[in-house]
């Protein structure tokens, strides 16, 4: 971070310091300002501004205000995502839903229609959904199997790869359905290599950052967590929406089963 990088330098000149420290000071005022007019205002010049830049890593000031604008935006999107520990109760209750709002938003933002489509064409079509996840996970899917059951449905879900189960499936019969927050769980992503080998159809709900997991199987609905100090509740409202699309899905298909559908 260029402001930290500003803040424990300790081999700048005096000039130097100057303009280190009108920039901590006026942090907005850096944000489109020449290299001319900030040597103005620290009664330095535009070269002593190049000679900093470049200890600070940057080829030339061009390429340290680029960088330092970034920061800066990102640093006020931080800022506004804070949790206000002065709110009220009521307060926070509204904040809450804003939360809901934002993450089922994203989420729904980052389904693919033809993934999607793909995805309960074949849960329609299939004997059982075999669901994998562990921890929070686990009790979160238990639910999904229950309202899944409750549609004639043969589901479970399982927290590690059981082979001798699975050599007991025809490769046409079933769907897996691997839940993993990171993508990257030794666990999911062993049961996702073992069921590929076995011919399963497999889906991933997992995170589009570290993508091993959502590499290894046929198709992938993607979890939003957010950038927010409350970001485990978003992590759990996007599960949650994702399995809950699922279920919305196949309640409608079942009642009519189209060969695609928007």
């Amino acid at each position: 971070m260029i402001i930290q990088q500003l803040q424990e330098g300790t081999n700048f000149t005096h000039q130097e310091k100057a303009i280190v420290q009108f920039i901590l000071e006026n942090q907005e005022a850096a944000l489109d300002k020449t290299a001319k007019e900030l040597a103005s205002l620290t009664l330095t010049s535009p070269a002593t501004i190049n000679r900093l830049c470049k200890k600070l890593g940057f080829k030339s000031y061009h390429g340290f205000q680029l960088r330092y604008v970034s920061e800066h935006a990102q640093n006020k999107k931080n800022d506004r995502t804070k949790l206000d520990v002065t709110a009220s109760n009521m307060e926070l209750s509204a904040t809450v839903e804003g939360l809901y709002r934002e993450t089922v938003r994203h989420t729904q933002q980052m389904i693919e229609k033809n993934s999607l489509n793909r995805i309960i064409n074949r849960l329609v079509h299939s004997k059982r959904i075999d669901f994998y996840a562990n921890d929070a996970n686990f009790t979160r899917v238990q639910g999904t199997c229950l309202k899944l059951s409750s549609l004639g449905i043969n589901t479970q879900v399982f927290n590690t790869y059981n082979d001798f189960y699975i050599d007991t499936l025809m490769d046409n019969d079933s769907i897996a359905i691997i839940v993993s927050h990171t993508g990257c769980n030794p666990v999911m992503v062993n049961a996702a290599l073992e069921l590929r080998r076995k011919n399963i159809y497999t889906v991933a709900l997992t995170s589009n950052v570290d993508r091993k997991l959502d590499l290894l199987c046929n198709d992938s609905l993607y979890i939003y967590s957010g950038h927010y100090e409350l970001t485990s509740l978003q992590y759990g409202v996007s599960v949650d929406y994702l399995l809950d699309v699922i279920y919305t899905c196949l309640v409608a298909r079942k009642r009519k089963e189209p060969v695609e559908y928007n």
